[in-house]
């Protein structure tokens, strides 16, 4: 019997990594609203989306996701699996950055206060630091557009072309 739609698991941990990198996107442009309070989220939010993020890789690597419509053109299908396959690197390449940044600088890292993250043994210079900043900026604003292609591609799915693509991850 072929699948139609994603797994229990699968769609918990899109719709639960994606609305967690929505809030830390929101958390690293705000930050200096309060950085006292806004920072240790944001890099424990950090933290959890790429441990969430290797799960789901995971997942995904030992349950396939359902097979795409035959209809969909062989260019859409590329573009599809070029798009996916970036936006996971960008989800473990973000939080890594983030994290060789905060490794650079003098405050502890936490997971939300429960327990100590470690740090990676990295540069402690400003220009070290401004670097890193500069990387984790890029890195993010490319996965803001893949995000906003994303959704613009899933709404085109399913108020266009009406394939029944997007309810594979609703229900």
């Amino acid at each position: 019997m072929e699948q139609i739609r994603y797994s229990r698991v699968a769609r918990l941990l899109h719709w639960g990594v994606g609305l967690l990198i929505l809030a830390n996107l929101a958390g690293g442009f705000l930050h200096d609203a309060n950085p006292q309070f806004i920072m240790p989220l944001h890099k424990a939010t950090g933290i959890l989306i790429l441990a969430l993020t290797v799960i789901r890789i995971l997942w995904r690597l030992t349950h396939p996701a359902p097979a795409l419509p035959a209809a969909m053109p062989m260019w859409e299908r590329a573009t599809a699996s070029f798009t996916h396959a970036l936006m996971y690197a960008l989800m473990v390449l973000i939080p890594l950055s983030g994290w060789v940044l905060a490794s650079a600088g003098d405050r502890p890292l936490s997971f939300y206060g429960l327990f100590d993250v470690m740090k990676f043994s990295v540069e402690k210079s400003e220009a070290f630091k401004h670097v890193m900043e500069e990387r984790h900026e890029q890195l993010s604003f490319a996965l803001i557009a893949l995000l906003v292609l994303h959704t613009v591609a899933a709404l085109r799915h399913h108020f266009l072309l009406k394939d029944g693509l997007l309810a594979r991850m609703l229900r």
